[in-house]
């Protein structure tokens, strides 16, 4: 399945240069869903010089920031250079800073960003995926033949998701199984490791049941998320969600958590605490008048987890009168929640944050512009003949060469001097 992922970057670039009225240099993750840093690459292929005289964006929108991990990525630029940059930069250009597109709030990694050479701008892009990803949910009415109360997709459990394990487990302790349309998977798509060999980063998500003993085994790719199942909604009342994040103090919603709103189902959101407040700002309405939605605020995480499962035990044991009034409340909210997702209140919400947040950090980022610094970086750098001798006997567009180097010295120059 191809998810065209680009045509969002190329409207992230129409916004920005809107805004800028000239270029910006648009990089992400290329091909998509990559976390390597040799795969976050440019948009559009442009010359080295237009390189060096823009300002730019990466980003980093669809998955949880991880400072840390990228700052010990170790890079080569150009031969013979061998020069690592920090981070996924891909050049130094006459801006000492780079803008940093992110969807996280509540984050320590975008204040150590803040504290590098990056500018971080914030705008919820999942919001945007996801009604492309579901726009044909516009268009279905389901018809409930409701044959398990709840549905959950469980699928990957490595890195942040390691706590979906527990869940599971957490599912068989309180007897939950058989009433949940889900399944598992005993060993981990991305790594190809059972979980009994896992190093888990926090044992308590280590399960000590047999999961394969209760659940079925799934085995769809993760790409799985981009969609969705007419059936699987039918027959259920109630969506789990499993969040990316939820062992973490940040707040980062993906398509996952809209999903259910696009297909009018109610949903328990298991994610990390005021995740349901996050919602809320986006002129959501939650479930609290039907069930009790205090799991939102627990900052723990496993206590957390247990009340999410208390909560699903509690509407298990509703009788058949309270279940039907109950269910019909929470559809009533459901469906004023996918009106909302569908609304072009919604969608112009996030784009005008988009473009908000936008003006905000060009405007910074173009008063970090160093022509001097830019003058000095590369007069220590033609001052190595083997650096000299590359650029002088090198053509590429793509990358440094003496006649671009000139041309931009005098562009600066003539900037400097009519100052």
């Amino acid at each position: 399945m191809s998810i065209p992922l680009d045509r969002l970057y190329h409207f992230i670039e129409s916004v920005a240069q809107e805004i800028f009225q000239d270029r910006v240099l648009i990089y992400r993750f290329y091909p998509h869903g990559s976390k390597n840093v040799n795969d976050m690459v440019i948009l559009k292929d442009e010359d080295w010089q237009i390189i060096q005289l823009s300002p730019s964006l990466y980003c980093n929108d669809q998955e949880p920031l991880d400072y840390d991990y990228y700052k010990t990525v170790s890079q080569l630029t150009y031969e013979p250079f061998k020069k690592p940059l920090p981070h996924f930069l891909k050049n130094r250009t006459v801006y000492e800073k780079v803008l940093l597109l992110h969807s996280e709030k509540q984050s320590v990694n975008v204040k150590k960003y803040q504290q590098d050479q990056f500018i971080p701008v914030y705008w919820w892009s999942h919001a945007t995926i996801a009604l492309d990803w579901f726009r044909y949910a516009k268009h279905i009415n389901l018809k409930k033949q409701s044959k398990k109360i709840f549905l959950v997709y469980n699928r990957a459990w490595s890195g942040t998701r390691e706590y979906r394990l527990r869940f599971a487990e957490l599912l068989v302790q309180k007897n939950l199984q058989d009433l949940c349309q889900t399944s598992i998977n005993p060993v981990e798509p991305e790594s190809g490791i059972h979980y009994n060999q896992h190093k888990f980063k926090n044992p308590a998500w280590n399960p000590d049941t047999v999961l394969e003993d209760y659940f079925s085994i799934n085995t769809t790719p993760s790409y799985y998320s981009a969609d969705f199942d007419i059936d699987n909604y039918n027959a259920t009342d109630v969506e789990i969600v499993l969040e990316t994040l939820f062992d973490d103090d940040r707040i980062h919603l993906t398509e996952k958590s809209l999903r259910p709103i696009a297909l009018t189902q109610p949903f328990i959101l298991a994610s990390t605490a005021g995740s349901l407040e996050y919602l809320h700002s986006y002129g959501f309405k939650t479930f609290g008048a039907v069930w009790d939605e205090s799991y939102d605020a627990i900052k723990d995480p496993e206590q957390r987890l247990v009340a999410i499962v208390d909560l699903m035990k509690q509407i298990v044991e509703w009788d058949y009168s309270t279940r039907e009034r109950k269910l019909t409340q929470a559809r009533a909210i459901a469906d004023y929640n996918r009106q909302h997702f569908f609304s072009q209140e919604f969608f112009n919400q996030v784009v005008n944050e988009l473009t908000t947040n936008l003006t905000t950090s060009l405007v910074e980022v173009t008063n970090t512009k160093s022509f001097q610094a830019w003058l000095d970086l590369w007069g220590t750098h033609l001052s190595n003949p083997d650096v000299l001798n590359y650029v002088a006997n090198t053509t590429c567009f793509v990358g440094p060469n003496l006649a671009a180097i000139n041309n931009i010295k005098s562009i600066i120059n003539h900037k400097l001097n009519s100052r």
